[in-house]
């Protein structure tokens, strides 16, 4: 198969710019309440935007990598046209929304990008969108927060607590199944789908609070169609009234400029040398992290002679994803399905010229290509943000995507990693004295083995008789198999003996407890009691339950809490 050799031609022109990364050793998931993880530390990360604002005060913006060689326009005019396309397809979306546009001289500030999928999130991952807003207010840059609308969606809905008598359960709520499809092509609820979805959600007493009732009044008026537009209005307005202002732009309004087709372009014209960095990479990484499963956290890319795999999504409108994969049969070429696109004449020349013409033919075949995980935010790091947040799971993965774009580009663009551990407030409610399930279960195992330790100081003689005889066979067994064991025998002569005595010993220890019944009984009392007090703990502390199921007090102390830490 056609590629080129890379290593000479990606070598960066300039110095690796001063970047900041998170150090993974710090990067632990927030459990408890009030928890929250900001790394590297909100005051660094205020501290790395203002020096960036003090070198580059009005309309000069730096290139990460500005590697000339690896095309034909350098990679600082490539991310002047991406940046210009998101500026494009934030006042597109902002004038579909209703909301309005960034001011012009976003243009020229820093700019501070997260995103997530287009669900009901929790805290945690809200989290990276109020410290986006944070950082973006203290450093006068523009914040923006990715719809990742090339992602599935798992739950048209979300999950509640309720009580089912003395135990605590989670409930999902949904309007309909989940669906193979993009979110990109998703329908909100409408009508009495819509009514029916909203009454369910009311039916759950512990988390009625003035937050869900403000986020769902915007669900419930909002009649668009549309499930991205729909969930984004609904977002902005919540986050709007707690004063958080970030702009929103859905990923397939980005995958759709000539930008995003020239990096596309770049990995098909180098599809051999990259992939197999990308491979590289994720093992290394399963080295590290002591991961024996080759599928996590994503298998390899395939690479064979006739074909190879590339780390993008390929698909029709209203259709499931595929893998994208460059095949080689009479010329290079993509398909999906009977569609197939011609790129041989593509693997050289002109950068932008050349993706113009791949764009216009996956337009006229009705296909988009749209990133995973690694890609999307290699691009945005390398071409459209000074500082990304990351949640938890992508801070974890990125240290791939750092060697990844290290090796291709000499460079890992700045990013941090936010989340937080904020509990409804059912989890306080809950009596948590004597719930040690493992401390329990040892000592119910003890005292069912050692019956007499019921109750030891009130024992009948026909129980202390008892007590007697079992601890005289438990010695005579003892002396029994130490004897096997110096003649280095197995099964030694005193084998069938001992079976015997086991035998007595079991019927023994079964008439204790019926001696002592009353405290099996309240001993296995307690232990279901200590088990169902479990149970309620874990789905109260669960910590991935919707945002506004939270109280609005609640939400606005983790938003101070951030916003504290940004400004000390």
């Amino acid at each position: 198969m056609y590629h080129m050799e890379t290593p000479a031609e990606l070598r960066p022109i300039s110095p690796t710019p001063e970047t900041l990364i998170p150090n993974p050793a710090a990067i632990i998931v927030p459990r408890r309440h009030h928890e929250v993880l900001i790394e590297p530390p909100a005051a660094e990360l205020a501290q790395f935007l203002a020096a960036y604002l003090a070198a580059f005060p009005t309309t000069t913006r730096p290139s990460p990598a500005p590697c000339d060689a690896v095309w034909d326009t350098s990679i600082d005019s490539l991310a002047n046209v991406a940046r210009q396309e998101l500026m494009d397809a934030i006042n597109r979306f902002a004038q579909e929304t209703g909301f309005p546009p960034p001011p012009a001289v976003s243009f020229t500030r820093p700019w501070v990008i997260t995103g997530h999928q287009v669900e009901f999130y929790h805290t945690g991952v809200w989290s990276k969108v109020i410290l986006t807003h944070a950082l973006a207010n203290h450093s006068r840059a523009m914040a923006v927060d990715l719809l990742v609308d090339h992602d599935t969606v798992d739950h048209l809905g979300y999950a509640l607590p309720q009580w089912n008598g003395s135990r605590l359960e989670k409930k999902m709520v949904t309007w309909g199944d989940a669906s193979a499809l993009p979110a990109e092509f998703l329908s909100s609820p409408q009508g009495e789908q819509k009514t029916q979805w909203l009454r369910e959600l009311q039916q759950f007493p512990l988390v009625q609070t003035d937050a869900l009732r403000d986020f769902t009044q915007g669900l419930r008026q909002d009649p668009d169609a549309d499930y991205v537009r729909w969930m984004s209005r609904a977002r902005r307005n919540f986050e709007h009234s707690f004063g958080i202002n970030v702009q929103h732009v859905p990923c397939s309004y980005i995958c759709s400029g000539l930008a995003w087709h020239s990096f596309v372009l770049l990995w098909l014209r180098h599809a051999r040398s990259w992939c197999a960095i990308y491979n590289s990479a994720l093992e290394q990484y399963r080295v590290e992290q002591r991961i024996v499963n080759p599928g996590r956290p994503m298998p390899n890319l395939a690479i064979t002679p006739q074909e190879l795999e590339l780390p993008f999504w390929i698909y029709a409108k209203d259709q499931p994803r595929h893998r994208l994969a460059l095949y080689q049969d009479n010329g290079l070429y993509l398909q999906l399905g009977t569609q197939r696109i011609d790129v041989t004449d593509l693997m050289t020349g002109e950068l932008l010229t050349a993706a113009e013409t791949l764009r216009r033919r996956l337009a006229v075949a009705g296909l988009h290509v749209r990133p995973r995980a690694l890609t999307l935010t290699m691009f945005v790091r390398l071409l459209l943000s000074d500082l990304f947040i990351h949640g938890i799971g992508g801070a974890m993965y990125d240290q791939m995507t750092d060697r990844v774009m290290d090796q291709l580009f000499g460079v890992h663009p700045a990013y941090a990693c936010a989340s937080a551990g904020w509990l409804l407030p059912v989890a306080g409610q809950i009596n948590q004295s004597g719930t040690n399930i493992s401390q329990l279960k040892w000592r119910q195992h003890h005292l069912k083995s050692n019956p007499e330790l019921l109750a030891p100081s009130s024992l009948t003689d026909e129980a202390a008789d008892r007590a007697k005889r079992r601890h005289d066979l438990i010695s005579d067994i003892a002396r029994s198999l130490a004897e096997d064991q110096r003649q280095h025998r197995r099964r030694g002569p005193h084998w069938l003996l001992r079976r015997a005595k086991f035998r007595d010993l079991h019927e023994i220890n079964a008439q204790l407890l019926a001696m002592f019944q009353p405290q099996v009984d309240a001993m296995d009392l307690h232990m279901r009691q200590a088990e169902v007090t479990q149970n309620n703990l874990s789905v109260a502390s669960w910590r991935e339950y919707f945002i506004a199921l939270h109280p609005r007090a609640s939400l606005q102390r983790l938003i101070t809490e951030i916003q504290s830490r940004v400004s000390a």
